[in-house]
């Protein structure tokens, strides 16, 4: 009997409209810093920063000792994703740095990319190069960061994987706080795609062919199927323990969240040496509804952000609720 290769059109043609978001498509710049960036070549793809981040000459203050570095999710850029975060914690006396990784060149225009699509592993070094030149130009001993989505996991996999601890000596680590905002800490079925992959699987189509036409035209790409719930990435990932030792975890979830599905999936096991706190974006403000997309731009988020990284924040400022 023949396969219902019109179902499976149709199929793909609806997979096709369920997206992370409109995916970011940017021209690498090379003068996405300042002029007298100390980041080596490999990082010349970039495009801009957002304001207030990647001031190569920003000196660390006693009140905010630890450079912040920010990282994207899954088809984003860090100017579109941090426009409303990279400024508000640079008016704060941060020095905010950001970094544009997983780039896959569009079919139609070879000159332009979409970011965060990359494999997790390889963005992940990314992180841990760009980090090290963040400690080496600030002469900070730490850094915190802050991961929105896929950024969130690309951050644990660099602790785990890419020398972001120190296992031995935690306090040697290179990273005190690590914020993830509806990060895909245990996989997410993309609102759906997870299940017609497996459909589409069962009809006889080839699984490559699959993979392809799934997470290329959703825009989601390598990184897209290394974020499903179960996947071997996220199975390494989360082997032996989901938390590194020495390291403060803020983990931020929305209950409205229709990418990381279903939303409590973000958050992470806090058995360990480590110290965990789970949050939704809602406790103590069940009025807002935030989805995933806009987690960045959230007044309340950015106010969880800040008193993430400075507890004495909330001293002096009131926790928005809109």
């Amino acid at each position: 009997m023949p396969k219902p290769r019109g179902r499976v059109a149709i199929a793909l043609a609806s997979a096709a409209l369920i997206t992370l978001g409109s995916a970011v498509v940017s021209t690498p710049s090379a003068g996405a810093d300042t002029v007298d960036s100390p980041l080596p070549s490999e990082f010349s793809d970039m495009g801009a920063a957002p304001a207030g981040a990647n001031d190569w000459s920003c000196v660390p203050s006693e009140a905010h000792p630890r450079p912040v570095v920010l990282v994207h999710g899954t088809g984003s850029d860090m100017a579109t994703t941090w426009t409303t975060m990279a400024p508000a914690l640079a008016e704060q006396g941060y020095c905010v740095y950001a970094l544009d990784y997983g780039a896959v060149r569009t079919l139609l225009d070879p000159n332009k990319v979409i970011w965060g699509l990359g494999d997790i592993p390889v963005s992940a070094a990314r992180l841990g190069d760009f980090v090290d030149v963040v400690l080496a130009q600030t002469g900070a001993a730490k850094v915190d960061i802050v991961g929105h989505s896929q950024g969130g996991t690309v951050a644990r996999q660099y602790l785990k994987f890419n020398g972001g601890v120190n296992d031995a000596d935690p306090s040697a680590s290179k990273v005190e706080n690590l914020v993830t905002l509806g990060g895909t800490n245990h996989g997410t079925n993309f609102g759906g795609i997870q299940q017609m992959y497996l459909v589409l699987a069962a009809a006889g189509l080839d699984q490559t062919i699959i993979s392809e036409l799934l997470f290329g035209l959703t825009g989601l790409g390598t990184a897209g199927r290394q974020q499903l719930i179960g996947s071997p990435t996220l199975q390494r990932l989360n082997a032996g323990g989901e938390v590194e030792p020495g390291v403060r975890y803020t983990v931020v979830g929305t209950k409205f969240d229709k990418v990381v599905t279903p939303p409590e999936r973000t958050f992470l096991d806090g058995t360990g040496s480590a110290e965990v706190r789970n949050m939704w974006v809602q406790d103590g403000c069940e009025s807002n509804t935030v989805p995933h997309q806009e987690l960045t731009y959230d007044d309340r988020v950015t106010y969880i952000v800040q008193t993430a990284l400075d507890p004495s924040y909330a001293d002096t400022h009131t926790a928005p609720c809109t």
